[in-house]
């Protein structure tokens, strides 16, 4: 069976991009239906913390003075300029006015300002640790969100998943096909049609081939990539769309999809969470030092850094460190990037032991030994690990420039133990190519007539795999390019009735 709905504009998706779009084209007066996959709004954006934004009320309110300009100077460096610069310009400078307006749809804000940043690595830094406007009572938000999209004059048809986009002879886009739950096939006639799908994270075999490596954990909701493909058939081009890699977890960490401030969405809550989120001595699967550790007080940093051999890598330990976590709690700062740490005192040694009984990591009574286990290569890892146990009895990192203060522990008493450490990512972010108004663009760089998109399905605004380093900044994409998305449909929709009416 075929069912048929016409409405002025469709939204697929109902995660931040999609509501925020649902509610501007409401708001000029439109009938606006939103389709979704699953049974609830929220998406991605439901797990995400909070909201990238710089000039906003809450920073004014503290006395923090800070600069657009800056802000976009920063972002564009950090992507060595590859990024879509009037893109990053147009989204830094409404960020704040969305944050406010998102307020008013419901959204409960508070922001947690540089001195209080989870990532050490932000302290001190405003535009990257204070820019963080973190969602409150995140389930009440969005069932006010939800209401307020209904008042407006919203409707939405759920357990509906997007197939195509449908256009006419001269290429202009006159809605989408899509089937529920029971297969039924939906036919959706509008005047505009926004794609707000949230990317292809669910979709492991494309990431898998995207991001070169089979390596990485897959946390958050899954989005197959429907949108992304559907924008790909219809004129778009895929210009940068990859895994938003997101800090890293222990192997075989139980997945899940909820966060709270007991179980943080796919991470272990094992102490030995502890090692995880220490700067302490990390190898490549050949057995090989590849980073400054401390990056694990930056969660980007610290993502890259694992991406960089692979997605997998082992921060390797001896007895004495071990000994040292159990009785002292160890002597380095636990970084709260990520997930967090379970800081709760253990057994290291009986933890560390079960590990190695679970696959999840290797033990020897010599290097060697433990470089056999974990398939290493033996002289690699004693070469490694002779010139870290050099660095740290000087203080001086000469390999990699750690900080002298994260040198405390050398890998030199055994037995020795290695840690499988994995890469996770939290859906995708990028993708085909967009003008200001977030109009998807042909290879030539035309706009595809009635055609938007935003968030996780848009690209321009990072740099290939590599998410810089702002807190907040893909969250923060996602309401306020929606925005955009949901108002520039409304004035192409404007604009092509006037024409009509002229005629």
């Amino acid at each position: 069976m075929t069912k048929s709905i016409k409405t002025d504009v469709v939204v697929a998706g109902a995660g931040g991009t999609g509501l925020a779009a649902a509610y501007a084209a409401a708001e000029h007066g439109l009938q606006v239906l939103v389709l979704e996959k699953q049974s609830q709004i929220g998406g991605n954006t439901k797990i995400s913390s909070g909201f990238f934004a710089v000039d906003s009320k809450e920073q004014r309110e503290r006395g923090m003075v800070m600069s657009k300009a800056e802000a976009i100077r920063q972002l564009t460096s950090y992507n060595h300029n590859i990024s879509n610069g009037p893109l990053v310009h147009k989204i830094v400078n409404t960020a704040a006015d969305t944050l406010a307006w998102i307020q008013k749809m419901g959204m409960h804000i508070k922001l947690n300002a540089t001195a209080d940043t989870t990532q050490f690595a932000h302290r001190n830094r405003d535009y990257q640790g204070g820019v963080y406007h973190m969602y409150q009572d995140k389930d009440g938000s969005y069932e006010r969100i939800q209401q307020t999209l209904i008042d407006e004059g919203v409707k939405f048809e759920f357990n509906v998943t997007m197939q195509s986009i449908e256009q006419d002879s001269t290429g202009q886009v006159i809605g989408i096909t899509a089937t529920d739950a029971n297969g039924e096939i939906i036919e959706v006639e509008a005047q505009a049609t926004i794609v707000a799908t949230g990317g292809f994270g669910g979709d492991s075999d494309l990431v898998a081939k995207t991001m070169h490596t089979r390596n990485l954990r897959q946390l958050g909701v899954p989005n197959n990539g429907e949108g992304l493909k559907a924008l790909v058939a219809a004129g778009g081009i895929n210009i940068d769309g990859t895994a938003l890699i997101h800090a890293a977890q222990l192997a075989k960490s139980k997945v899940t999809k909820k966060s709270s401030k007991e179980h943080l969405a796919g991470f272990s809550n094992s102490a030995l969470t502890q090692l995880l989120l220490t700067p302490l001595f990390w190898v490549s699967p050949k057995g090989e030092r590849f980073t400054n550790e401390d990056v694990v007080y930056d969660t980007v940093e610290w993502a890259n850094a694992g991406y960089s051999v692979g997605g997998k890598y082992y921060f390797v330990v001896d007895q004495a460190t071990l000994d040292d976590f159990t009785e002292n709690g160890g002597q380095l700062e636990v970084s709260k990037a990520g997930p967090g740490a379970n800081t709760e005192p253990g057994d290291f040694t009986k933890l560390a032991n079960d590990s190695v009984a679970a696959g999840t990591a290797f033990k020897g009574n010599s290097l060697a030994e433990l470089a056999t286990a974990a398939g290493m290569d033996s002289n690699t890892l004693v070469q490694a690990v002779t010139a870290y146990n050099h660095n740290v009895h000087n203080r001086v990192d000469t390999d990699f420039a750690k900080s002298g203060q994260s040198l405390v522990y050398a890998v030199e008493q055994g037995p020795f133990y290695a840690f499988t450490a994995q890469v996770a990512y939290l859906g995708t972010v990028g993708g085909v190519r967009v003008d200001t108004n977030l109009n998807v663009l042909d290879d030539k760089f035309k706009p595809i007539p009635g055609l938007y998109t935003g968030g996780a399905n848009a690209g321009g605004y990072y740099q290939g795999h590599c998410y810089p380093a702002y807190e907040g900044l893909a969250s923060g994409f996602t309401w306020t390019s929606g925005r955009i998305a949901g108002t520039s449909a409304s004035e192409y929709i404007k604009i092509k009735n006037d024409k009509l009416i002229k005629k």
